[in-house]
């Protein structure tokens, strides 16, 4: 999953918009899925938030982490996976739009 990350600022700017600082675009590898559930995927996919809990399970593999990409305008997404890895981190522009 390529992501376009930012942090947002109390700076409101001239059309009311919070600001946004320390924008980067990451790569993030989710292994091992399970339990997939994914609904309206469409040409922007602006995601709230990222929840990813870590789960102890009595049967299979252990731990399992949860996740649920939050949608803003979009997809929703949510499975189980066994391991996460960040592939990379490179900061970039507010304008920059990941892809590929």
């Amino acid at each position: 999953m390529k992501l376009h990350l930012s942090e947002i600022t109390n700076d409101v700017d001239g059309r009311g918009y919070l600001g946004t600082r320390n924008h980067t675009v990451t790569t993030i590898r989710f292994y091992d899925l399970d339990d997939v559930k994914m609904e309206g995927f469409n040409h922007q996919n602006a995601i709230q938030g990222l929840d990813i809990i870590e789960e102890r399970r009595t049967q299979g593999p252990t731990p399992v982490f949860s996740v649920d990409f939050r949608p803003a305008f979009g997809m929703m997404t949510t499975f189980t996976c066994l391991r996460i890895g960040l592939v990379d981190a490179n900061p970039c522009t507010e304008d920059v739009v990941p892809n590929g």
